[in-house]
């Protein structure tokens, strides 16, 4: 199963809707900084999903306004988004970045440019830790794992940012 599909599959098992109210939710969660996904891609991965038997739909009319498809996870669908959640909190993953690439192929760059291009970085580390410290300040949620998920990346970047400046200054 692919990230997308997982997502999609995970945002249908939480709530039956049709294919906008899912992109809304992927655009007020902030799952579209983290992952590419425009609206005709929902649409394909829901009726690639539908195929498969992880979803099913239905059509709904409305009155005044047109018709709506609403996707409802499956059985089979169910079972298949439990295993894969399962699969992916229990079982880390090294999946290469751009960033990696990038830093495994700089030897087009001079040690400068890598230097400046690191430095842009950490600063970009920087903005991405203010405006996260700011958004958990701000958070009124006090359900554990949705504080635990939207804390992670203030983590991870604060992590990467002493990474980075190790590396500018072995440099």
């Amino acid at each position: 199963m692919t990230l997308l599909e997982m997502t999609i599959l995970g945002l249908i098992a939480e709530n039956p809707g049709h294919a906008y109210q899912v992109e809304k939710i992927i655009e007020d969660r902030g799952i579209r900084r983290r992952m590419d996904i425009g609206f005709s891609t929902i649409y394909a991965t829901l009726k690639k999903m539908e195929k498969k038997r992880f979803v099913e739909s239905k059509f709904v009319s409305q009155e005044k306004l047109p018709g709506r498809r609403i996707y409802s996870i499956t059985g089979k669908g169910q079972s298949i988004i439990k295993e894969e959640l399962f699969k992916s909190i229990s079982q880390p993953k090294n999946e290469a970045t751009f960033f990696e690439v990038a830093l495994a192929f700089s030897s087009s760059l001079t040690e400068a440019e890598i230097k400046e291009a690191l430095s842009i970085y950490d600063g970009e580390l920087s903005r991405l830790i203010q405006e996260k410290v700011k958004e958990l300040t701000n958070m009124d949620t006090v359900d554990t794992l949705k504080q635990a998920l939207k804390r992670r990346p203030l983590v991870l970047w604060q992590e990467e940012r002493k990474w980075v400046r190790e590396l500018i200054q072995y440099l």
